[in-house]
């Protein structure tokens, strides 16, 4: 085992795990392998509470665009993974609560507080006991959308 440099972060961490403990790269990977373990080798979209994952077919009006930083859900901490113009999927040691969420999102120089609403909350468990869920940004505070333009969608 050694340490090797975190491309994204520039943390150290050990050449033995699959993720960053600072910033989370490579947990995408990591939720794949668990998702694919999970559904013995095929991987699927996990239903949310509420609605049915349908293959190929976006569930937000607007692009995901993939930007992984900390968060602040109604004061505790969460990691957020992508963003849209109208929205953003979260992970999560707590389970949110219903209805109306601060978020205080801090990228550079760019800060935000946003008011959004829970539209999903995973029935299950991801990698290290995390909930996943998905919050509907209430309209947007004066400089979102365009910082949300200037990120470059998922591929």
């Amino acid at each position: 085992m050694s340490l090797i440099v975190c491309s994204e972060c520039s943390g150290n961490r050990s050449d033995t795990v699959p993720m960053c403990p600072h910033c989370g790269l490579g947990m995408n990977q990591v939720l794949v392998e668990l998702r694919r373990s999970c559904a013995g080798g095929a991987v699927t979209d996990a239903p949310y509470q509420g609605e049915t994952a349908m293959p190929g077919v976006e569930k937000r009006r607007h692009p995901r665009i993939e930007h992984r930083t900390f968060v602040r859900v109604d004061g505790q901490t969460a990691m957020l993974f992508n963003i849209s113009r109208g929205g953003l999927k979260l992970s999560s040691p707590f389970q949110p609560r219903p209805g109306r969420v601060d978020v205080e999102l801090e990228a550079g120089e760019y800060s935000f507080a946003l008011q959004g609403s829970v539209r999903w909350v995973s029935n299950r468990r991801s990698f290290s006991n995390l909930v996943d869920f998905g919050v509907e940004i209430l309209d947007p505070p004066d400089g979102y959308l365009d910082f949300v333009g200037q990120l470059t969608p998922e591929r």
